[in-house]
């Protein structure tokens, strides 16, 4: 790439400060002479004036804004705007909005148009995401919703998150990966990365979803979007259900994507580790080498009609709460209507166990309606209520097991639901030859 190709990808930025200001000076932007944004009015008065490729520097402090909301903006994040705080929990945003109303609230976000806001990025901050701030009956309260190419969330701690109503589901950091109500048809990279999420506001509700790549919060299965590249990777969220896990809150997720990526993740204390997908599925996606802890669910999908087309899924360690329930797996794919939703699935190296190395009744793996499917070289330690469970599939087309085993190395061959029969594989076919020859030689 030339320099000029360069250039034209990401123009040169204007540089711009805002302090905590108490000495009642305006300022004029410099690094000498910060704007002074120690209200939330001075602040958002400051992000409407810049230009597009602007760089924000903000100093110690906690700032004050009333943030985005579809409908009801204060200021709204341009194309190539950089938002750079002095540090994690040294530089604070605070959401601050008393409106009546009820909106989805996001600190830093933008309208959902036609032309994708590029090269966005926010990093080294912590977001207050101050539920307890909104009036409206239904209201959440988010971080960050971008959609755009080469968009990132970088190093930023978020908490004090969630929803009001049980009946109004929530993101806390949202990267958009297209809007097809829109034209928008897909973006290429953007994601988050070393972010942290924790303590969500006590009175939120449930139904949030913390870190999300993928399509907007009503997307539905009728409509679908193909990012390129989208990425959650060395994050970490606590969402604190050590033992009440009434509230629905979710990990990760990722859809409408080809060649996603969730990597390298710690989900602690979360209902649904994720990633968790409902409604709309994914092209081509990669987990890997994630840790969940103390969750009823890892990586789940339920989806009808889009599904999973290129699923690898590896190198995770799940731990399952005690409280986990008979209906609950470690790693599942559902579906049903039309045969084979999901295509090629490969699900392999995983640890599966309950917590603490405690006792449950939750499962292991199971696969429903997929092209097909390899299981391979998994170790479990559960102990399910029906025997067959800890690896099963129903209404695949081909499905093969091989080296799943428990922590003693005992095999666990894999289940087929629709004929009640397990597999076979290499181990157990020479134990077969073996018998065989022993009776032969009588």
């Amino acid at each position: 790439m030339s320099l000029l190709d360069a250039l034209l990808l990401d123009p040169h930025r204007i540089n711009v400060w805002i302090a905590y200001r108490t000495d009642g000076v305006k300022g004029s932007g410099t690094q000498s002479d910060p704007y002074d944004g120690h209200t939330a009015a001075l602040f958002d008065a400051r992000m409407s004036e810049l230009a597009t490729n602007t760089c924000v520097h903000l100093g110690p402090g906690t700032f004050q804004t009333a943030g985005y909301a579809d409908g009801l903006a204060a200021w709204q994040a341009k194309s190539g705007l950089k938002l750079v705080g002095s540090g994690i929990d040294v530089t604070t945003l605070q959401l601050a909005n008393g409106t009546g109303s009820s909106y989805r609230f996001y600190v830093v976000g933008h309208a959902l148009t036609s032309t994708p806001v590029d090269f966005v990025e926010v990093s080294d901050l912590t977001v207050d995401c101050n539920l307890g701030s909104l009036n409206g009956a239904t209201s959440t309260a988010g971080a960050v919703r971008l959609m755009g190419n080469h968009c990132r969330v970088v190093r930023v701690k978020v908490k004090n998150w969630g929803n009001m109503s049980t009946g109004t589901e929530g993101f806390v950091i949202a990267m958009l990966t297209g809007d097809p109500s829109q034209g928008v048809n897909g973006v290429t990279n953007c994601g988050v990365e070393e972010c942290i999420a924790v303590d969500p506001h006590g009175s939120a509700a449930g139904k949030v979803t913390v870190l999300h790549c993928g399509g907007k919060e009503d997307a539905t299965s009728a409509t679908e979007a193909f990012g390129l590249g989208p990425y959650i990777r060395n994050c970490f969220v606590d969402c604190g259900q050590t033992t009440d896990f009434s509230k629905e809150f979710r990990g990760l997720s990722m859809a409408w994507c080809k060649g996603g990526v969730v990597e390298g993740n710690q989900v602690h204390n979360t209902k649904f580790g994720g990633p968790y997908q409902a409604a709309t599925g994914a092209r081509d996606l990669v987990v890997r080498n994630n840790v969940y802890r103390n969750v009823f669910r890892g990586p789940y999908w339920n989806v009808d009609s889009q599904g999973v087309q290129q699923l690898l899924v590896e190198g995770n360690s799940v731990d399952l709460a005690a409280g986990a329930g008979g209906t609950d797996y470690a790693i599942e794919l559902k579906a049903s209507g039309t045969p084979y939703v999901h295509g090629n699935v490969l699900i392999r190296d995983n640890r599966i166990r309950y917590v603490d190395g405690g006792s449950g009744s939750a499962n292991g793996i199971r696969v429903q309606n997929a092209h097909s499917l390899f299981v391979r070289e998994n170790v479990l330690d559960v102990a399910p209520a029906q025997p067959e469970d800890p690896l099963s599939n129903q209404d695949c087309e081909s499905a093969a097991y091989f080296g799943n085993k428990t922590p003693g190395g005992v095999l666990l061959q894999g289940y087929n639901e629709n004929n009640s029969k397990r597999y076979d594989e290499l181990e157990t076919e020479a134990e077969d030859a073996l018998v065989l020859a022993l009776f032969n030689r009588r």
